[in-house]
């Protein structure tokens, strides 16, 4: 322990891990601010539209209830708390849904489509900062902890003064990682803890999201720590394990999550959407043609013994809208849950991509912890789409079951509106973020191990 605190005490003097350890917080900071601020304003627009959407619904005039099927509202995502550290898919996939009678309509709404010129660069958001320039700043620490130390002479009198090599590269690396965790993991927290403040996040468990989404981002860092001063190890000249560190960097943080996404899309290919929307088409129409609904129709008739449609205790109209739309329910059902199980299958492929790079890794695993990934995207969408069912079945059901008999169209007024709760969306819960987290975890973990065990032989040769 006293050998760590000497070691940690040499490492805070050094006015080159002052500078690196006050540009990252910095750098950290006003990213964090700017997101939260961006969180506040789109959470307060989401609760005004939210608010002038159901007024606009229970306003509307008395009509025909599948009429007001078609009259349809918007329903809103709420962003998850953590969005503000690691915004993961939500930039990409869509913030609000149009429901309304017959269409399973897309989320629409990208925040990516307004994103500033920082964005563009690949460094708008404190999770882009934590993938590629925390690395960097770890390599800085780390790739002179020895390689100076051997140009210098020192190293050789500290193994020549009985110094167990081990012992020497345990507290060295301690001290750097404990800097490491406070430049980076207090500005974390510090940003996470203005985010509890700031939202209700209660359905999102913030605190255990925060803890475990820090922890993991610590793991990251360590892995290039490791790295660095690995290289420091074996390189005769502090510039020579410099470059050969940087050389690393831009290999795994930049080259191989390229190399991953392309051997994704290449080995385990989505559907096409296009194709999808044609089959969903097809389907319908084979459903709707005149002699299928006749057929229907006599069907209903036989079924409850009656000549006529005027001697039925329901409405046939209303009878034949609500089986309609069972029928497309269980085409959007078949097709999009393909669909989308096509793209959640390449969202598991790229976290076991994550052997080419800790940086793939973390990329799934931060969004899955932080509740931005697309599980929790097409758990929106799916909670939209039972929404919009439910004002389907209770506004067909209403013509179905008030039969009108030659007395005109039956015209409902606010008290059905009012009888449509507003949506509320529940997130995913924290268990399901770490059931489905497992992989990257796993293969993050396989990096500190690889690294560890590269270091065992390492140390033992370690010479000045």
């Amino acid at each position: 322990m006293k050998q760590v605190a000497a070691e940690l005490a040499l490492t805070v003097r050094d006015a080159r891990v002052r500078w690196i350890g006050a540009m990252l917080v910095l750098l950290l900071a006003l990213t964090g601010f700017g997101a939260w601020r961006e969180a506040q304003l789109y959470a307060a627009q989401a609760a005004q539209i939210t608010a002038a959407e159901r007024a606009r619904w229970l306003g509307q005039d008395a009509k025909n209830p599948h009429s007001a099927d078609h009259f349809g509202l918007w329903v809103f995502r709420p962003s998850a708390p953590l969005a503000v550290l690691d915004p993961g898919t939500e930039p990409y996939t869509g913030r609000m849904v149009r429901v309304e009678a017959h269409v399973f309509n897309d989320a629409v709404y990208r925040a990516v489509q307004d994103a500033g010129p920082l964005a563009r660069t690949g460094l708008g958001t404190v999770a882009d900062i934590v993938q590629l320039v925390v690395p960097l700043a770890a390599i800085l620490l780390g790739f002179s902890a020895f390689a100076a130390d051997r140009e210098r002479g020192t190293l050789r009198l500290a193994l020549g003064n009985g110094a167990p090599p081990g012992r020497l590269f345990a507290a060295r690396f301690a001290a750097l990682l404990l800097v490491l965790i406070l430049v980076v993991g207090c500005p974390l927290l510090a940003i996470g803890g203005l985010v509890m403040t700031g939202q209700d996040g209660a359905d999102w468990q913030v605190p255990a999201r925060l803890l475990s989404w820090i922890a993991v981002q610590i793991a990251y860092a360590s892995v290039f720590l490791l790295l660095a001063t690995l290289v420091s190890l074996v390189a005769r000249t502090a510039r020579a394990a410099l470059a050969a560190a940087l050389v690393a960097w831009v290999l795994l943080c930049v080259a191989a999550p390229r190399l991953a996404t392309a051997s994704v899309d290449a080995l385990a290919p989505a559907l096409s959407y296009r194709e999808v929307r044609a089959r969903i088409d097809a389907g319908f129409r084979a459903h709707k043609t005149a002699e299928a609904g006749d057929e229907r129709a006599r069907e209903v008739l036989a079924r409850y013994g009656v000549d006529n449609a005027s001697e039925l205790p329901i409405d046939l109209d209303g009878l034949m809208m609500f089986e309609n739309e069972s029928h497309n329910f269980a085409v959007y059902d078949r097709e999009l849950g393909a669909f989308f199980e096509s793209l959640a299958s390449q969202e598991r492929a790229f976290a076991w991509a994550g052997l080419l790079s800790p940086r793939v890794a973390l990329q799934a695993l931060s969004q899955t912890l932080a509740g931005t990934d697309f599980a929790q995207h097409a758990h929106f969408v799916w909670s939209a789409e039972a929404y919009r069912r439910r004002i389907s079945e209770r506004m067909n059901g209403e013509i179905r079951d008030r039969p009108q008999h030659g007395r005109g169209r039956l015209i409902a007024g606010s008290e059905l509106w009012q009888q449509i709760p507003p949506f509320v969306h529940a997130p995913l819960p924290f268990t399901q973020s770490l059931a489905d987290a497992w992989v990257p975890a796993l293969v993050l973990a396989l990096w500190l191990a690889l690294l560890a065990g590269l270091s065992v032989p390492m140390i033992r040769r370690l010479k000045p």
